[in-house]
């Protein structure tokens, strides 16, 4: 009796043993093949080149090398080097390694430019049963950059993503980052960023409970424990505690895009300026042309710095259009400006449902809401030459049709404003390219 328990509990185990190698099996072919279908999407983009190089094929765990290159007639260029080991598992396999960029030189640019020694370290966590991904990168922990008298230093960055059933996840974060040129000087503290981007699932969801809204889109945040601005021979400007947060709603071929933004305190040198909150709205935009509108200038891009590569590599100056595309706003905009007005045609709104301003300088809180309206009637028409002249620059203003109330006006604003000092609502209006105070014109937009 006893022997046939023995036995039947033997070959239960040999059983177990048989099931747990062969899910660990399926696993391993399952992430296998999901790494081989990542890197034949890469190779299908243009102009890049994924080459997966396995250097230990074991049946627990593996490890190897992903390059990723540029392609174009150069045969050394800088490459991403990703070392990668992942250990399979039947509920969760795991990914750690390290990254780098190989510079023409052969040096790694992080660890030997930009940092000492560093390169970024990731790992990664990907689920079976539920089909999500978590990944955490760090960065090296002091990032500096220097170049004709400006440098730029990053501190203690990450980066985190998520991917699971309710969308793509990605933050980041960073203790600080210093950027100094001869012209000005700039300081950001402890600072949190995040993007989430909702499924097709999610977003079904989420618009059964808010209908009103239309169907939501990006959810995008940003927190800044303090800013410092300052210009050479300024005095700096310093935000604290800056809370933003934006979120893209889809309605009827439209988008909208929602901003609520709070700050704590601003100063200039000792003086504190105080505290503001925004609620507004940007809504009424075409989404079949901005989407068409960030195709173009995705490729615009790609064009310029494929340009800029060539000069480069040439050691030509870069000709003088270029260089006004990259210092004249209108020759940037001039190479996708039809597609920039098409994403005008709706006329876009912009509401404020409320801006607060609080200082000391001020008796109580300051309030002010209304709406701004673009006429969009034939304006895929407009062109950016137009704007450079100063008729076309007034009949783009004559467009713009707005009516806000600020409440609570300070006695002194009141007076500049040519009203009594009692006044404390005033209306404010912006009528065929005229801005008017209590519907008294107070000046031409032009």
């Amino acid at each position: 009796m006893k022997r046939k328990v023995a036995t039947g509990l033997m070959g239960l185990a040999v059983l177990a043993l048989v099931l747990w190698l062969g899910m660990l099996a399926w696993s391993r072919h399952q992430v296998q093949s999901r790494m081989a279908e990542q890197v034949a999407d890469i190779n299908a983009l243009s102009g890049i080149r994924a080459i997966n190089t396995i250097d230990d094929d074991g049946f627990f765990s593996s490890r190897g090398t992903l390059r990723i290159i540029m392609t174009d007639s150069d045969a050394v260029v800088p490459a991403a080097i990703i070392d990668w080991r992942v250990a399979y598992g039947i509920l969760r396999t795991r990914f750690t390694g390290g990254a780098d960029i190989e510079t023409r030189s052969g040096t790694a640019l992080l660890a030997s430019q930009l940092s000492d020694g560093g390169k970024i370290n990731f790992n990664a966590r990907i689920g079976h049963l539920k089909s999500d991904l978590i990944l955490n990168a760090t960065l090296p922990d002091n990032l500096h950059y220097q170049d004709q008298g400006m440098t730029l230093r990053l501190s203690g960055a990450r980066v985190k993503l998520v991917d699971n059933a309710q969308g793509l996840h990605l933050e980041g974060q960073w203790s600080g980052l210093d950027q100094k040129s001869p012209l000005r000087q700039m300081h950001l503290g402890d600072t949190h960023w995040s993007m989430l981007f909702p499924t097709d699932d999610a977003e079904t969801e989420a618009q059964t409970e808010t209908s009103s809204d239309g169907r939501p889109g990006r959810l995008d945040t940003l927190t800044v424990s303090q800013a410092m601005l300052q210009r050479q021979g300024g005095l700096p400007l310093t935000l604290s505690d800056l809370d933003v947060e934006g979120s893209t709603h889809h309605e009827r071929q439209e988008l909208s895009y929602r901003l609520k933004a709070h700050l704590g305190n601003a100063a200039f040198s000792e003086q504190q300026l105080g505290s503001a909150s925004l609620d507004a709205v940007i809504r009424r935009i075409n989404e079949q042309a901005a989407r068409a509108l960030l195709q173009t200038v995705g490729q615009d891009i790609e064009r310029r710095w494929q340009r800029g590569r060539e000069q480069t590599a040439l050691q030509t100056p870069m000709p003088a259009d270029e260089v006004a595309g990259v210092q004249d706003i209108g020759a940037l905009i001039a190479p996708w400006e039809e597609e920039f007005f098409a994403v005008l045609t709706d006329s876009p709104q912009l509401v404020v449902n409320s801006l607060q301003l609080e200082s000391p300088m001020l008796d109580q809180q300051m309030h002010l809401d209304g709406e701004l309206t673009l006429d969009g009637t034939d304006i895929e028409a407009a062109r950016i030459e137009r704007l450079r002249t100063s008729w076309g620059r007034a009949a783009f203003k004559r467009r713009l049709d707005g009516q806000f109330t600020l409440h609570n006006t300070p006695p002194l604003l009141a007076l500049v404003a040519g009203q009594s000092p009692e006044q404390d609502t005033l209306d404010l209006s912006i009528r065929k390219g005229v801005f008017l105070i209590n519907d008294e014109p107070w000046f031409l937009l032009n």
